[in-house]
């Protein structure tokens, strides 16, 4: 099949035909692949057969696998890889509904079926992926579960020039102590006061090394003291992010990706947020994700 890339007409995501990844990449697909990712932020590659070792090896060839932040905390608490919580591969995050039999439920010591926040893959490290890789083993049928992208190029570029300017100078702090769906992570205490909240600081506006482009780079929203911006009083601060998160979750600035089997998404977690809607608990939804090693954040310059 000769290569190409489908745009979907939303603010971001195409789809990708021609290439297997199932296999290692050529230069020639990989510059091809690396260009429609910078243009389109989200790639879909439909009906690909892999195993974990493949996942890990995409990331490789797109900058090195990163393990997810998330996995630590797994391991200290006492889950193994029979746990359905930690995979063999340090490389390899699971997320499912599944038991430690298989069988979907509601709620677990992940995410289980729940509806997640707006966010962005691992904010809350030091030197967050630069890219995120998921695959689709087992996904509901009409059973929700589906994954909505935000380009937050677009966002930023929007936002009034006084606005871009006043954010220059601004950070938030990224709380690591819960999940995308705003559970506690095992072991980890919920800050009840700003002195408390564990996680690094980054700029919510950053620069991407690859296109030069600013995006704004928002992270996770939690109820205070976490993800608060440094530089403001708790008041100023929820005001503003109250505003920016409106702003950045636009319809106008989505994408929906609706899973079948086999499918493959590629994202840039530098210029993109990811949300996903409720999952039919009944159902079983099972899907490996592999991280694509980031680079120290690059603060955004003056537009």
């Amino acid at each position: 099949m000769t290569r190409e890339v489908i745009p979907s007409g939303a603010a971001l995501g195409a789809d990708i035909q021609g290439i297997d990844i199932s296999k290692p990449l050529n230069d020639d697909d990989r510059k091809f692949v690396t260009h429609a990712w910078n243009d389109h932020l989200v790639l879909r590659f439909r009906k690909q057969y892999l195993e974990d070792e493949d996942l890990i090896r995409l990331a490789d060839e797109f900058g090195g696998a990163q393990v997810a932040g998330s996995r630590q905390y797994y391991i200290n608490a006492g889950y193994d890889t029979k746990s359905g919580r930690v995979s063999r591969l340090p490389g390899i995050t699971i997320v499912s509904n599944l038991d430690k039999d298989g069988k979907p439920e509601k709620e677990n010591s992940g995410t289980g079926s729940s509806e997640l926040f707006w966010h962005t893959d691992n904010s809350y490290v030091d030197n967050p992926p630069k890219g995120s890789i998921l695959y689709g083993i087992q996904v509901p049928i009409n059973g929700g579960g589906d994954t909505s992208f935000v380009n937050q190029y677009a966002a930023y570029e929007e936002l009034s020039d006084a606005m871009k300017k006043r954010l220059l100078a601004m950070h938030i702090r990224h709380d690591n102590s819960r999940n995308t769906a705003g559970g506690t992570r095992p072991t980890a205490k919920r800050p009840t006061k700003r002195e408390e909240v564990d996680g690094p600081t980054h700029p919510i506006v950053r620069k991407h090394p690859d296109t030069g482009r600013n995006a704004l780079y928002l992270g996770r929203r939690y109820a205070p003291p976490s993800s608060y911006i440094v530089e403001l009083p708790q008041d100023d601060s929820e005001a503003l992010l109250d505003e920016l998160w409106a702003h950045a979750t636009q319809d106008k600035f989505v994408w929906t990706q609706v899973w079948q089997p086999k499918d493959v998404i590629m994202w840039d977690n530098r210029c993109t947020m990811h949300t996903r809607n409720k999952i039919d608990h009944t159902q079983p939804r099972e899907m490996h994700r592999s991280l694509i090693k980031g680079e120290p954040i690059i603060p955004a310059t003056a537009p």
